[in-house]
């Protein structure tokens, strides 16, 4: 996930995540909540059958919190995992990892990367899942 400076966050103070996913309509979207040296939290709406690339972020954690739909989650060296609202995932620095999203129903998900910085190294890189 992409680094957020702070003026593109869209400051939700007291709007609910359902509110902000309805005014974004259907996916896919990408909205930015928060944005600081240390972390960058984004609500991302995606449509079934969404799938990203194995990658990895050499220098941030991550963190995934299912809001609606269900996706399986593949972490380097682990089976897969399917996941559904209220599931907390987490895709520790340096290890590869893919979402795809299964099911006829949209996803959607608050991630959190720690630390949010502006690094060419911090880039998505490309991985393999197999360890």
């Amino acid at each position: 996930m992409p680094y957020v400076a702070d003026h593109e966050v869209i400051a939700p103070q007291g709007a609910t995540l359902d509110e902000i996913a309805a005014r974004n309509g259907p996916p896919p979207f990408r909205v930015p909540l928060i944005a600081s040296q240390a972390i960058r939290v984004v609500l991302w709406g995606w449509p079934a059958g969404h799938a990203t690339v194995p990658h990895r972020h050499p220098r941030a954690e991550e963190m995934f919190h299912v809001l609606a739909g269900r996706a399986v989650f593949t972490f380097a060296g682990n089976p897969e995992r399917t996941a559904g609202p209220g599931s907390v995932l987490v895709a520790p620095r340096g290890v590869a990892h893919a979402i795809r999203v299964v099911g006829d129903e949209p996803f959607l998900m608050l991630v959190a990367v720690a630390p949010n910085e502006d690094a060419t190294d911090e880039t998505i890189e490309p991985a393999d899942l197999a360890g």
